[in-house]
């Protein structure tokens, strides 16, 4: 199974997924779509990219994906919390996952998305939260997360309930657009200081 990230104009992305049945997870078409999820964050990581597993930092890393981001309408998505570990992975497989608890502190920091290819963005979110979910046999489990990995887990399951990073920003006419060949170079930039936009304004819901 192959799969293609949707357009950013997809009505898709908006869609609120269904909740997977723990019953669900038995059935062999789920455990292989919750395979090629898996695939997908493998292959498009540049962790694994180039010889001897040496991550490529001039290119953005894939860390996440929410299962409606590919056309898969479930509430699953795959979290890689090894996030900035070089080519260690700690993946994780969230099924019906949900932010029960925030910290009052929050923290503000740059998010990409591979739906929106050269648009990213700073967003303010909780420094810390805890989050419960079904692994993908079916286990419940509970995660309490900190820094990126908590910001990373909100990005993704804000996509399973239909809203995107676009929706976090302080002013969308002024999102960051950063071409592919100058990853490297904003990577290095304080976020607040890049100089180049594109106005997502119109793809930001109201809700």
């Amino acid at each position: 199974m192959t799969l293609t990230p949707l357009d950013q104009h997809d009505p898709r992305l908006r869609q609120v997924c269904a909740v997977v049945p723990r019953t669900a997870l038995r059935d062999r078409q789920q455990q292989l779509e919750i395979e090629a999820l898996l695939d997908f964050v493998y292959g498009a990581s540049v962790k694994t990219a180039g010889t001897g597993g040496r991550r490529d930092r001039s290119q953005p890393n894939t860390v996440g994906l929410s299962a409606n981001q590919v056309g898969i309408m479930k509430q699953i998505c795959v979290l890689d919390l090894s996030i900035g570990r070089k080519g260690y992975t700690d993946i994780h497989v969230l099924v019906n996952p949900r932010v029960v608890w925030t910290s009052k502190a929050r923290t503000e920091k740059p998010e990409g998305c591979v739906n929106f290819e050269t648009v990213w963005g700073v967003t303010r979110r909780p420094r810390t939260v805890r989050v419960r979910a079904m692994d993908r046999s079916g286990n419940e489990l509970e995660l309490k997360l900190t820094g990126w990995p908590a910001a990373l887990a909100q990005h993704e399951i804000d996509h399973l309930n239909g809203h995107l990073f676009i929706d976090r920003l302080e002013d969308p006419t002024h999102a960051h657009h950063v071409p592919l060949d100058q990853y490297a170079q904003y990577r290095r930039a304080k976020a607040r200081e890049w100089d180049q936009f594109v106005d997502v304004s119109a793809d930001v819901s109201a809700a």
